[in-house]
């Protein structure tokens, strides 16, 4: 994500496919840890006073309802699943979580100490379904949960835990005196030279993972959250903080997710949690219906059967582009059929008005440019873009 990357974290399958057998601890173990989530908690709520002091909180309910029931019902996985962590506190650390929406168009989120979760409404806006957004929430559940902060702080053995509350006000409002702070407390040079802030995010993205496969979200909307930011931010121009070092690119942590998917069979099918990469079938003008793909219109259907060849070819498009084909398998057969990779996408009949050929051609067009930007969009994110829609 943005400037908070080193301490703000962004961004179906069985439960028993992540869950671990939670092993027994001694009383004296447990009181300890119990100890140490009250002290997490406290410190959590220290920070909140500090942070909402400075980030205002946004009035639109409709955005923080639907953060708080996307939240709730991951936190709750969080709360009573025990998953792989590759760094952080693997124990079931339980926390009283809560979710808030900030004001502003940052495509971004933070975690704190203690299960408080905050993200902007320009990551709302930016998510293209729930699935998408409960990813961005369960990664930020993960950093929580796997106490990322404690665990910081063990790894640093003189990391102050009377600056951390002022550091992390600093840091999440954006003060200008953010960095000097960090560099003047020492902090930032060691939590660089450590990698604390990559493995970190590393962590959370695939706590994020297995939180999404106990719950009802589709978690390839991680994958394509990540894709969509590291095709914005190629564009975005670079941002001279150190504190950035320690945060891996979102290409980067694509291609990680898309090995993670790999690694549980879970196909990348992008079209059912994303809606630039879907077909849609929408109502036309005089009883026609038309076939759109994100934004772009490709055909309008005619006659007493439209709406089924309509949906027929939303569905053949939807598979043919969530597998990434390359250009050549697209073709045009009898110059009336469009196909790709050997099955009918769209076929054109007389009903569908004058000039049968030339509606074919547009359509091939604008199907051509939307398979290129495609391609295009996720070649540098992944290895190769042909064959990533496969299990």
């Amino acid at each position: 994500m943005a400037l908070v990357a080193c301490l703000s974290f962004m961004l179906t399958q069985p439960v028993s496919s992540v869950v671990q057998v939670v092993p027994k601890s001694s009383g004296q173990a447990q009181e300890r840890h119990q100890r140490e989530i009250a002290d997490d908690i406290k410190l959590g709520k220290e920070v909140v006073a500090q942070v909402e002091k400075e980030l205002p909180a946004s009035v639109n309910t409709e955005y923080l309802d639907r953060v708080q029931r996307i939240g709730k019902e991951i936190s709750e996985i969080a709360n009573r699943t025990l998953v792989k962590v590759t760094w952080g506190d693997p124990r079931m650390n339980v926390y009283p979580y809560e979710f808030k929406v900030l004001k502003g168009d940052d495509v971004n989120a933070f975690s704190l100490p203690g299960g408080f979760i905050y993200i902007y409404e320009g990551a709302i806006k930016f998510c293209e379904s729930d699935d998408e957004l409960a990813g961005i929430l369960a990664h930020e559940v993960s950093h929580a949960s796997f106490r990322h902060i404690a665990t910081l702080r063990r790894e640093q053995g003189k990391f102050d835990i009377i600056n951390i509350p002022l550091i992390l006000a600093a840091i999440f409002s954006k003060s200008p005196d953010a960095g000097n702070l960090l560099v003047g407390a020492d902090l930032l040079n060691r939590a660089v030279g450590s990698g604390w802030g990559v493995k970190a995010e590393e962590a959370a993205d695939y706590g994020g993972l297995q939180y999404l496969l106990a719950s009802k979200y589709n978690p390839v909307g991680m994958l394509t959250f990540m894709e969509r930011l590291a095709f914005r931010d190629r564009a975005q121009p670079s941002v001279n903080y150190t504190i950035l070092q320690t945060h891996p690119p979102t290409a980067e942590r694509a291609r990680a997710m898309m090995s993670r998917l790999r690694e549980y069979n879970i196909p990348a099918r992008r079209s059912l949690v994303s809606t630039s990469l879907r077909a849609n079938v929408l109502p036309g003008e005089e009883g026609t219906v038309d076939l759109w793909f994100g934004k772009t219109k490709l055909f309008v259907f005619g006659g007493s059967d439209a709406l089924t060849r309509a949906d027929a070819a939303a569905g053949a498009l939807d598979q043919f582009f969530d597998t990434v084909p390359a250009l050549y398998e697209l073709g045009l057969r009898d110059s009336t059929k469009i196909v790709g990779a050997d099955r009918l996408l769209i076929e054109v009949a007389p009903d569908d008005g004058p000039n049968p050929a030339l509606k074919v051609e547009l359509a091939m067009s604008a199907l051509k440019k939307l398979l290129f930007d495609l391609n295009y969009r996720l070649w540098q994110n992944h290895d190769r873009a042909i064959g990533l829609g496969g299990s």
